[in-house]
Formats: C-alpha cells, structure tokens, sequence
C-alpha cells in the first residue's frame, strides 16, 4: 500500500475535498482507496492510501477529465462564446425562466452520461445539485451550499472552476502529481478558484479539479417544497459551514460515503452535544474539523469562501 497525500493543509476546506476527489476516483476505477490524515501533523494533510500506482491514479485523473468534458461544456445556447455561454449544469440558475430549460438539458446530459456509463461525470453532476425549478423565484435553492462561486451573469462554478481545470487535469503529468503525492511539490502558482479556502490561497488547477469531483462524496439531496440538503452543512444564528471528520484510521470510500451522511456533523458551528460526541466516538471519529462560511456581498451577487478550519476534539 502507498500514501498519496494531498499537498494542501487540512485546515483548508479544498485539501479534504481533493482527497475525495482522488478516492473517489481510485474507487470508481476499480482500485482499492482508503480516506484518511495524517495523525502526526499539526496540518492534519488529508491523504488517500492506496494499492494503485501514482501512473494508475494519473490515468485515472485524465480519465475523469476526457470523461466530464461534453457535460462540462455544454451550454443552453451552443455556439456563444466568453461570458454569454451558459452551462447547462450550473446549478444556481437566477432566474426562473433559466431554470426550467436548464434542468430539462440537465437531464439530457444526465441520460447521455448514464447510456455511455460515464458514471464519473453523473457523480459530479449529482454534488452540484440542479436548477430547483419547482422553488418559485429561488431556484438556488436546489444547489449545494458549498459552491461558492454564485456569482451573476457572467460567473459561476463551471465558467469559474470546472472550464478552467478540466484541461490540466486532462494532461496531468505523472511527475509532477509524484511529487505533489510524496511530499515534494512546490507551492501552486494558481490561486483557488474554488472558494474553499481563504483569499489568495494557491492550489494547482489539477488539484481544485479533483476537489470539484469531491463534491460527488456529497451529493445534494433535493426536496420538492424546502430547500435542498447538502450533507455536513449547517446553519446557525452566528452563521453556517461544514463540518467534516477527522480520520486517525483510513475509511473505504464508501465508507467515508456514509459517514458524511451522519446527522452529528450537522451541529451547528461544531458545538457537538455529548450524546452526539459519543456516536462520533464510537464510529472511530475521535476530532473534527469546522469550515465557517465567510459572505462577501457584492453588487449583482453574493459569493462566499471557505475560512481556515477550527478543529474540534471529542
């Protein structure tokens, strides 16, 4: 078994993500992928242990890339270009008229992806959410609550994330994630389109595509009269963020798929009441770590980020 560990601290919402992402991968491919961190750093780096090659988890990265690319491109009205594209995967629509067209493409791209087994790209599709059609006026309310590139007219996560990373990750060299896996990368030129971190911090395009594709460990699920629910996000009077497990001991990914699943990480701001704490305990879940939600409020929009991540013993 090797350790690929993700060259980013685990105080940073994009770095746990990046982790799913690469064990989701790993898993989808057929490989055996177990989630975890590492319990001697103060960084808490979250890391994928694995039977696969650093050329087998390569492939795998250009794979998922090749895989994603129609769903990724494709927009409500072909043919435009710059900001008048509209991806017809986004899932925070503004407007209802958008909405309603753009889930009716959303599912022809789905049934696409489903005929031709592409069962990395459904997975991303189904961690950003859709189009709520059915909310009125709101149909953000069908997305998940981790992206935070809600941008206006001319932003989104796809435009913002997805078009700018499917490329590198589609020519990822094996080298270099060798290097980044094993703990001898240098520090990413690229600042972190994602929002899952603070201003400014530099993750490597390769890297926020596979913390994209960690959005598929958690899957929005969608509600017809209230808005939907994304695992591990929770609100309070002081605000709202996720609160993720922090793992001594690798999981499987499925696994790591349920655990993310469990109602305890939903207290609010990490303040886990003591029956909770022992539930935690008791599933091999000895810490967690907390993401406050930061809101930058704009003219046309509201965008948030990802603040650095408070842990918390049980």
């Amino acid at each position: 078994m090797r350790t690929l560990t993700i060259p980013l601290s685990g105080h940073l919402l994009v770095a746990h993500l990046a982790a799913y992402g690469l064990g989701f991968l790993l898993d989808a491919g057929g490989e055996d992928a177990f989630v975890g961190h590492d319990p001697l750093s103060l960084e808490m780096e979250p890391h994928v242990v694995t039977n696969a090659t650093v050329d087998r988890a390569t492939q795998l990265v250009r794979e998922s890339a090749v895989e994603c690319e129609s769903a990724v491109e494709a927009d409500l009205q072909p043919g435009q270009s710059g900001n008048a594209r509209q991806p017809v995967i986004w899932a925070r629509a503004t407007a209802l008229s958008r909405a309603a067209p753009a889930l009716s493409r959303r599912e022809t791209v789905l049934d696409t992806a489903e005929r031709e087994n592409a069962g990395v790209a459904v997975a991303l599709i189904a961690g950003l959410g859709a189009p709520a059609a059915w909310s009125g006026d709101r149909p953000q309310r069908g997305a998940t609550q981790l992206d935070g590139v809600m941008g206006n007219y001319t932003s989104d996560f796809v435009r913002g994330v997805l078009r700018r990373a499917r490329p590198e990750a589609a020519t990822a060299h094996v080298g270099l994630l060798e290097q980044a896996w094993m703990g001898a990368a240098e520090q990413a030129a690229t600042y972190d389109k994602t929002l899952w971190s603070p201003p400014r911090s530099r993750v490597d395009l390769v890297h926020q595509w596979l913390a994209a594709l960690g959005l598929s460990l958690l899957p929005v699920a969608q509600h017809t009269r209230k808005p939907a629910v994304t695992p591990c996000w929770w609100r309070d009077r002081e605000g709202s963020g996720v609160t993720l497990p922090v793992l001594e001991t690798p999981v499987s990914v499925p696994r790591m798929r349920s655990l993310l699943q469990l109602p305890e990480l939903l207290a609010p701001n990490a303040r886990v009441l003591a029956p909770a704490a022992a539930r935690l305990r008791a599933l091999g879940i000895r810490e967690l770590v907390s993401f406050s939600r930061v809101d930058q409020p704009g003219k046309q929009s509201v965008t948030f980020n990802f603040a650095r991540g408070r842990r918390v013993d049980l």
